[in-house]
């Protein structure tokens, strides 16, 4: 294999690998993401419980602030009840006095109520914030983690691109251009073997002829993908039929 061609394959080796540690790298921020959103999620649960709650004491805060006026009204109608000078008055005010002793008692059911509500509500806000703080403390160190991962990847990157500008130094220009053009198509591998006759890349049938002169060295170029296919170690020529 001519030696431009060798240092290609290198050069694709070293792309190969610079492209696993990019991809690595690409993971950690989205990784973090994922932490970020369930932890978000986490908190908001938190603070949805924490305004449960708060709810729940403020409806019975109202609630005893309603009893205790309705009672200083039932004090109020009983006294006013001896006042009244006629059976009409009486029975009015009979019925005021009914009705605040059923406001009372709604409202005593309504407190014991929110008392269980409130347990409850106390209990499922500690649940949260367990949840929340376990799994905080637990994205911190991942985040600690996932920092010293990426400065190894850093510096992995920057030697395998220290390794490639090695290589490449020295080597055409054109080959080169070639190679950059062909792996920004996304087509994965720009440098092929020769298997059992045909390219490597795209399978397309290779001449006979052709196929010995790449086995002894020479430059081809597929016509149909345009990848450089060389004679590697797995190499084979066209199948005797």
């Amino acid at each position: 294999m001519k030696e431009e061609l060798r240092k290609l394959l290198e050069i694709q080796d070293v792309d190969s690998r610079i492209d696993r540690v990019q991809a690595e790298m690409d993971e950690i921020p989205r990784e973090r993401m994922i932490h970020e959103r369930e932890l978000e999620g986490q908190k908001r649960e938190f603070e949805r419980e924490t305004g449960k709650l708060e709810g729940i004491r403020d409806e019975s805060r109202k609630a005893e602030e309603s009893r205790q006026v309705t009672e200083q009204r039932l004090a109020e109608f009983k006294n006013k009840l001896l006042e009244m000078k006629t059976n009409e008055a009486y029975r009015a005010m009979l019925e005021q006095i009914k009705f605040a002793e059923k406001m009372i008692s709604d409202l005593d059911s309504r407190i014991i109520e929110l008392m269980y509500e409130e347990e409850d509500a106390e209990a499922e806000l500690e649940d949260a914030r367990k949840v929340w703080e376990r799994n905080r403390k637990r994205f911190e160190k991942r985040q600690e983690i996932l920092d010293g991962q990426l400065e190894i990847l850093k510096v992995n990157m920057k030697d395998l691109q220290a390794e490639r500008k090695d290589i490449a130094a020295g080597m055409e220009r054109r080959l080169l251009d070639k190679y950059q053009q062909l792996r920004s198509t996304g087509k994965g591998l720009v440098v092929v073997g020769l298997i059992k006759g045909n390219c490597g890349g795209c399978l397309t049938g290779i001449p006979p002829q052709t196929a010995v002169e790449i086995s002894q060295g020479s430059t081809f170029i597929c016509p149909i993908c345009g990848r450089f296919v060389v004679w590697t170690e797995d190499s084979s020529l066209a199948e005797a039929r």
